[in-house]
């Protein structure tokens, strides 16, 4: 005979090990396929990416070669009609050469040459003899010392408006004298008249013309000095081009 606490740990047992028994039966379970059958949708997106990425490989590799052997092809191309056209150039300068000498013909060769010219006389022609210099620079330069009324010193070649035109090594060719420049008088100038030169804006010429009716006239350039709007180093270059009469 059983005692009553075996008996009741039997059943407790027995109760426990039948509901056990029931949550297993009535659970469904994960079949085997699923557990081990991986994402076919996965699978595919790295199966076409993968593809792409190879197909893309091959397609630049493909266009590379072809830039490639266009290039080659052009290289040589150019290095033929090079070739040829400096052969052309070659006969056609011995055929012409013997021919001027069987004429007796000489044309004169212009070279440019290292000599100093005078800014404020030399034209267009003296101007693109000295090195650096062509007609374009020559231009340029006799427009700007029209503008100014004459150069009182080569550094002048170096200002704004010629800045692009990079003649800051070219300043020893040239010399500039400011007894011959071109002068404004002060005293008998409106505002229009002042600010067409380089050196004055429009609102520094209408501040001298303020300037000057207030005081009737005007004696030197220290008496500018009063104007706010004008610097000393603008101040230094306007007086080769004022007077004051």
């Amino acid at each position: 005979m059983l005692a009553k606490e075996q008996y009741i740990g039997a059943v407790a047992l027995a109760v426990i090990a039948l509901t056990a028994w029931i949550y297993i039966a009535l659970t469904p379970q994960p079949a085997l396929t699923d557990l081990d059958t991986p994402d076919l949708d996965s699978l595919r997106a790295v199966r076409d990416s993968l593809r792409r990425d190879s197909i893309r490989q091959v397609r630049e590799a493909r266009w590379q070669h072809y830039k490639d052997s266009c290039r080659q092809a052009d290289d040589t191309r150019f290095a033929a009609w090079n070739a040829e056209r400096k052969a052309r150039y070659d006969s056609f300068f011995l055929a012409d050469s013997l021919w001027r000498d069987s004429m007796g013909i000489v044309f004169p060769r212009h070279r440019k040459k290292d000599t100093i010219l005078n800014l404020n006389t030399a034209d267009t022609a003296e101007l693109v003899l000295i090195r650096g210099i062509g007609p374009y620079k020559a231009r340029r330069i006799v427009a700007y010392r029209e503008e100014l009324g004459g150069f009182y010193s080569p550094v002048q070649l170096c200002d704004e408006r010629l800045r692009d035109l990079h003649l800051d090594t070219l300043t020893g060719s040239f010399t500039a004298s400011p007894d011959s420049l071109r002068t404004i008088d002060v005293n008998t100038s409106d505002a229009e008249t002042l600010s067409r030169h380089p050196y004055l804006r429009y609102s520094q010429a209408k501040a001298i013309y303020r300037l000057r009716r207030k005081y009737v006239r005007l004696e030197s350039i220290d008496d500018l000095r009063s104007v706010p709007d004008l610097d000393s180093a603008t101040l230094s270059r306007l007086q080769y081009y004022l007077r004051f009469e």
